[in-house]
């Protein structure tokens, strides 16, 4: 115990010179400014509660909003029975339902599973359009990726390697044969962290489908904030960010990012199912991604 703390009180004073370097840097520091004025213009600071909830069910719409989304419909399920339309016992899709959040941890996996094959698609173009990279391996991983470039590679062998920009990894079939982007969150490692924080309520857990990337410069953090929020395929419902002279460093270890929970509500993720599906994406600094150790 001594010892964990005194590594994670050497980490932290490692973290706290980055970004010292970070905030006296002219440039960097304006993009600090302009990123907390970018922040606050979204209006999803971390305090807004965020949590995976299940969809709407039509018979808690009035009479005229059920005949209105019917309408608007160019064709209903045929695999549901004629008599559950006329009774609202159908689910509206993209609506969620403040009142009924997701009880199953079950559940929860296997939306988070198709809505991470769907962000996969996401990250990629956002890394390709602010300069974005992901960690490329020493070595090639031996088991292959379920899911996503390098998911079958554990975080710890993940420590191993270098950052690169996705648009050269991309098209190098041997750079992306090693490329490292995160894996699903382990089930135990969800089922401590349900324990631990969050009184068994799966409802919770919004980072069983979870991806980060790692830019050089502020400059371009900033720019993938502007074109997440501008991504019409997503909707972001929470952003934390740590990158402002406002955090506490405390309560992070010195340890700082820009953490958004978003989910991916295009038609795609409508017709799997999976559109309410709350994930996460990690954005931050090579300096700090060099320091960060695995979970």
């Amino acid at each position: 115990y001594t010892r964990a703390k005194k590594l994670l009180r050497t980490d932290q004073a490692v973290y706290e010179d980055v970004w010292k370097k970070h905030s006296e840097d002219e440039d960097s520091r304006a993009c600090i400014e302009h990123l907390e004025r970018v922040v606050r213009m979204i209006g999803l600071d971390d305090h807004g509660s965020c949590q995976q909830h299940n969809r709407l069910r039509a018979d808690r719409l009035s009479t005229a909003q059920r005949q209105r989304y019917l309408t608007q419909q160019p064709h209903l399920n045929p695999h549901v029975f004629p008599l559950f339309w006329d009774i609202g016992h159908w689910y509206v899709p993209g609506r969620p339902d403040p009142r009924s959040l997701v009880s199953s941890l079950s559940q929860v996996y296997t939306a988070s599973a198709v809505a991470n094959l769907l962000l996969l698609e996401r990250v990629k173009n956002w890394a390709r359009v602010s300069s974005g990279m992901v960690r490329v391996l020493d070595i090639e991983p031996a088991e292959p990726a379920h899911g996503g470039e390098g998911e079958g590679v554990s975080m710890r062998d993940s420590i191993r390697g270098s950052f690169v920009l996705w648009s050269e990894v991309e098209n190098d079939p041997a750079l992306k044969a090693r490329t490292a982007m995160a894996a699903m969150k382990r089930h135990s490692r969800a089922i401590e962290k349900l324990y631990r924080c969050y009184s068994n309520q799966p409802s919770h857990l919004l980072d069983i489908s979870r991806y980060a990337l790692v830019f050089k410069a502020m400059k371009d953090l900033c720019m993938c904030v502007g074109v997440i929020s501008a991504d019409d395929n997503v909707r972001v419902e929470r952003l934390k960010n740590r990158l402002t002279h406002s955090h506490d460093p405390n309560e992070t270890g010195g340890y700082r990012d820009v953490l958004i929970n978003l989910r991916v509500v295009n038609k795609e993720a409508q017709q799997l199912g999976a559109e309410l599906t709350v994930c996460e994406v990690q954005l931050l600094l090579e300096d700090f991604a060099n320091v960060k150790t695995a979970e």
